[in-house]
C-alpha cells in the first residue's frame, strides 16, 4: 500500500478515548427519566448515526422511550464535561498527524458525533489544524455502517476511496468503511468486534503510534517487489 492521500479519522474511542464518558452521559441521562441502559447496548451502537441509536434503542426499551430529549440533556452534559475537563487523547495521534503533515498527507475527520462536537474536540485538544475535512454523521444520508460518511470525506478532501485509508475502533466504522471499499486499520477500544469483522480491516494495530511504522514497512515492500 502505497501512503494515503488522506486519513480519515474516526473520532471517538480513535482519536480521544472519550466512549465510556459517552455510556456515562447516557446512562445518567437515562436514569433521569426512568430508564436503565445496560453497558453492552451502549456499546453495539459505538459508531452508528443519531437515527440509527434512536432505532435501536426504541426497540430496546419501547415506542415511549423520549429519545429527543434524552439525547438532547446528553449531548449538552457531555459537551459540559468537555469544558470542565481535559479531553483524554489516544496514544499515538500526535505522532501519526506529524507524520501525515509531514508526507503531505491531508487529515480527515468522520464522526458519527454531531459537527458542534467535533469541532469543539478537535480545538480543545489543539489538534484542529490538521484536520481540512471535518464530516459529521449527521450530514450524511445514511450514517455508518453505511459507507457515506467515508465517501463524503473522501469526496472533500479530493481523493479515491483507494488512496485513502481509515483509522477505526468500532465495528460499524469497519463496516463503512468496507463497504465504501477503502483500506482500514482497526486499533480496537472498548466497542465489541467479531473476528469476522475485524477480518476486513487491511492491518490491525495497537495504537495509532504503530501506524506510521507501519505504513513505512509497506512502503519498502513495494519498492523491492
Amino acid at each position: 500500500m502505497h501512503i494515503p492521500k488522506v486519513f480519515i479519522f474516526d473520532m471517538d474511542g480513535t482519536m480521544f478515548d472519550t466512549e465510556q464518558i459517552s455510556y456515562i452521559c447516557w446512562r445518567d441521562v437515562c436514569r433521569e427519566y426512568g430508564y436503565e441502559l445496560p453497558e453492552d447496548l451502549f456499546r453495539s451502537v459505538i459508531g452508528m448515526d443519531n437515527r440509527r441509536i434512536a432505532a435501536v434503542f426504541g426497540r430496546y426499551f419501547g415506542p415511549e422511550f423520549p429519545y429527543d430529549p434524552i439525547r438532547e440533556k446528553k449531548v449538552a452534559d457531555q459537551l459540559q464535561y468537555y469544558r470542565e475537563h481535559i479531553i483524554p487523547v489516544k496514544p499515538g495521534l500526535q505522532d501519526i498527524l506529524a507524520y501525515a503533515k509531514g508526507r503531505g498527507s491531508r487529515c480527515a475527520v468522520a464522526s458519527s458525533s454531531p459537527e458542534s462536537q467535533i469541532r469543539f474536540l478537535l480545538e480543545k485538544a489543539g489538534v484542529a489544524s490538521y484536520f481540512s475535512v471535518v464530516q459529521s454523521g449527521e450530514d450524511v444520508a445514511h450514517g455508518k455502517p453505511a459507507p457515506d460518511i467515508f465517501l463524503e470525506a473522501c469526496r472533500r478532501a479530493g481523493a479515491e476511496p483507494e488512496q485513502a485509508l481509515v483509522l477505526e475502533d468500532s465495528r460499524n466504522g469497519l463496516l463503512a468503511a468496507h463497504a465504501a471499499h477503502i483500506p482500514s486499520v482497526f486499533i480496537p477500544d472498548i466497542a465489541p468486534v467479531s473476528d469476522d469483522v475485524a477480518a476486513l480491516a487491511w492491518k490491525r494495530c495497537r495504537t495509532l503510534a504503530d501506524v506510521p511504522a507501519l505504513l513505512e514497512a509497506e512502503e519498502k515492500a513495494v519498492e523491492r517487489a
